[in-house]
């Protein structure tokens, strides 16, 4: 093993920032122990802030012991919600955004054979760190200039955005290893956006989206953490035909993902997911950049405020998390007190996490992210119903705890573009559809640039991660586009914004990107999946979630799932119930028989919490309005999940459930009486028709949504009484070999009124 221990050269870089200056009262810098991410400690820590005795006195009463305010003016309402962008991949690189940038170290391998990881780099650190001070300043430089320039700004202007995020690097304000010499000229850059916001009437929000040690252990903090480098060399020599056939004999491979870390606030132990010492020196080297940029810029106009930590990650311990937000809070307001402050939720939107913290503060905000691009495949109306829902969190977090802005988000709806996951590398298991390909784009800061865009006759080339995403023939992959992609894009984008519209407002993420349109924001304005004036009065965006809000969408069984996996579903959905609900008083038959209306009635319940049409993998959603084209499934897919029980098993004068057979021909219609038909909503020309082709594994949906437990029995009997009679006894599906029943028809208005209303009360 080969590991690149890339935090030793700036171990005494952070020493001296933070020498002969105390953590806190009685806190050494560096504190041993086990932290977890419940750990509410952190009490003793407080910021000593040098500058204290020339800042402005605080407009309120701070509350240390409890981290909450009191006697403050009241503060400046948000007349208009933000409507802003994201100046993404700019200042902090990431290779998915701009992956021109990032070509020139495929085939490192190649060039470099075990000396590879010295010449890859994969974010802002090793970037720097391959190129060397010189070289990686110069194409920085390059980059600058080109990704942003004042074209980008003017059509933001033209779309009515107002505000824009900016990620910016610790390193821009206190420089430390490679980023010496390498970023030089970034902070005038970044002077030089401030002064196109203020041209164009924008606000800027200063976010420091990657710190010394990483907060969450990716690419956009600056250092993915940890890199596992492998060469031949490691390996025994019994592997070497194994090594060639996995790596096709590019000599060098890397693992990120099983040894992913965050080490800005300490030290982190893999086995157990929990901290063993915690650097309080390094909570205090970030609010010595936090001061430092509201020194700089606390009377520029066109900033709206700081966010200290992008995306502190799920292990975070919350108690050291929320004491730095309360100390860097304080340092603000003694410098700029008119500025919002900005704190990330962790991955962690709940609250009762948050509840009561801060109350009382002026200016502050919570930044929450939501993405659907990591979600499992499924139908448009998942997404759209799961878009719709975040509204209801929002609402309760405005409400009970304290502003809250969408930070981050976007209309892709997959994980299919290139390197979102790592350069050259992927997330276990991703991407789970199969991604579109385009050619890879021409480089955005022109020719000159090294390796771009990747030759078309190469295949894909090394270094490798744990998973793939690469170019190949000069072809990338990017995120898969639906069958009608202009109508479920321009779907989402308005019940997204429909959601969001419950909160303080959103920064879509990204303004733009080389290749990824749903990850574009000017693109996706050009193609008109959102609204041209992000600040116009649109009927399409206030009615979006109209269905979804009134109940018009089911929550049912999914068509790959097996018996057990329906059966514990639907266990823990009665047992969860609030209210009770009708159909979870049968047994586990007649509960399978029900589960998706048993999933529809807890789901609707769930939903304004929160809640998702999930079920452990038992559900999906479906629009009701669309329900009438009931589709059976063949014979084997059905008796999965409705076996037939031994005579033995039954109660006296218990009647056996329906088989398979039957329930397809009690709704199909076969030798049906006419009133059965009737009630299920099946009118004259329901086409009955043979084939495994049309049958989906879910004769239970039509039966259970159409009649109901009860209506299905009865035309069940109906069906053994003609049957009998005419002494035909065959199954009914007509024979063996005779494949599924498939039936299409509409629900009538009125069953499906009567069933609307059901779900609704």
């Amino acid at each position: 093993m080969m590991p690149r221990m890339r935090l030793a050269a700036v171990a005494a870089v952070v020493a001296a920032a933070c020498a002969g200056r105390a953590a806190g009262a009685g806190l050494p810098d560096v504190q041993s122990g086990k932290f977890v991410p419940e750990y509410t400690g952190g009490d003793e820590y407080y910021y000593d802030d040098p500058d204290m005795a020339d800042a402005l006195p605080f407009l309120f009463s701070r509350h240390d012991e409890n981290m909450t305010c009191s006697n403050a003016p009241k503060d400046a309402p948000f007349q208009k919600q933000i409507r802003g962008v994201n100046i993404g991949g700019w200042l902090v690189l990431e290779p998915w955004i701009t992956p021109s940038l990032f070509y020139q170290f495929l085939g490192a391998p190649e060039r470099y054979k075990d000396e590879t990881p010295q010449h890859v780099g994969m974010d802002t650190y090793t970037f720097c760190e391959a190129l060397g001070p010189l070289e990686g300043n110069k194409q920085l430089r390059r980059h600058w200039s080109t990704w942003v320039t004042e074209q980008d700004i003017r059509e933001l202007y033209m779309a009515n955005i107002d505000s824009l995020r900016v990620p910016v690097g610790d390193w821009m304000w206190r420089p430390y290893g490679p980023y010496v010499g390498c970023t030089d000229g970034a902070i005038e850059q970044f002077d030089r956006l401030l002064g196109l916001a203020a041209k164009y009437g924008m606000k800027v929000l200063i976010d420091l989206h990657a710190l010394e040690g990483s907060q969450n252990g990716l690419d956009n903090s600056g250092l993915g953490l940890e890199t596992i480098w492998r060469t031949k060399a490691d390996l025994p020599a019994d592997s070497e035909e194994t090594w060639q056939a996995g790596e096709a004999a590019t000599g060098t491979t890397f693992s990120h993902w099983a040894s992913r870390k965050a080490e800005w606030m300490g030290k982190f132990d893999l086995d157990s997911k929990a901290y063993s010492a915690l650097y309080w020196h390094r909570l205090d080297a970030t609010l010595d950049v936090v001061r430092a940029i509201a020194q700089a810029y606390s009377t520029n106009a066109a900033v709206m405020g700081v966010q200290p930590v992008n995306e502190p990650w799920q292990f975070t311990p919350i108690g050291p998390l929320k004491r730095f937000y309360w100390e860097g809070y304080k340092v603000i307001k003694r410098r700029a007190p008119g500025w919002k402050w900005f704190m990330h939720d962790s991955f962690r939107l709940h609250s009762g996490l948050w509840r009561h913290f801060m109350r009382g503060c002026p200016g502050i905000m919570l930044d929450t992210h939501i993405y659907q691009a990591w979600n499992r495949p499924s139908e448009p109306e998942v997404f759209y119903t799961n878009a719709c829902a975040q509204k209801h969190t929002i609402a309760e977090y405005e409400d009970q705890i304290m502003p809250v802005v969408v930070g981050e988000w976007s209309l892709a709806t997959d994980n299919c573009a290139m390197w979102l996951n790592g350069f050259n590398d992927n997330l276990p298991g991703y991407p789970m559809v199969q991604c579109d390909l385009v050619p890879c784009a021409e480089p955005y800061m022109g020719r000159e640039q090294p390796g771009a865009p990747p030759p078309r006759w190469f295949n894909q080339r090394g270094p490798f991660g744990t998973g793939v995403s690469t170019p190949a023939f000069g072809m990338c992959p990017i995120d898969k586009s639906w069958p009608n992609d202009t109508d479920v894009m321009t779907n989402l984008g308005h019940k997204k914004l429909n959601a969001w519209s419950y909160g303080h407002g959103w920064f879509f993420w990204n303004f733009k990107s080389e290749l990824e349109p749903k990850w574009d924001y000017l693109k996706s304005v050009a193609n008109g999946w959102l609204p041209r004036d992000a600040q116009g009065n649109h009927p399409a965006v206030y009615q979006a979630c109209e269905k979804e809000n009134n109940g018009h969408v089911a929550c049912i069984a999914r068509q790959d799932a097996d018996r057990k996996t329906i059966l514990d579903a639907v266990t823990w959905a009665c047992q969860t119930a609030n209210p009770p609900i009708p159909q979870c008083e049968g047994g586990p038959d007649d509960r399978i028989l029900n589960a998706s209306m048993i999933f529809t009635q807890s789901w609707h319940a769930a939903r304004l919490v929160g809640g998702t049409c999930d079920f452990n993998g038992a559900a999906e959603l479906t629009d009701l309005d669309q329900i009438g084209l009931v589709r059976l499934s063949n014979d084997t897919a059905v008796k999965q999940r409705t076996p037939e029980r031994p005579a033995d098993a039954r109660k006296d004068g218990e009647e056996d459930g329906p088989t398979a057979q039957e329930l397809a021909a009690a709704v199909a219609g076969i030798d049906t009486p006419r009133p059965l038909l009737a009630a299920a909503g099946v009118d004259a020309r329901t086409r009955v028709a043979r084939g495994a082709a049309l049958a989906a594994p879910l004769a239970v949906v039509g039966l259970a949504l159409a009649l109901g437990v009860s209506g299905a029995r009865r035309g069940v009997r109906a069906w053994r009484a003609r049957r009998a009679a005419a002494g035909d006894y065959s199954s009914a599906d007509g024979g063996e070999g005779g494949g599924g029943l498939a039936m299409t028809g509409a629900l009538d208005g009125e069953r499906l009124l009567a069933l609307r209303e059901q779900l609704h009360d």
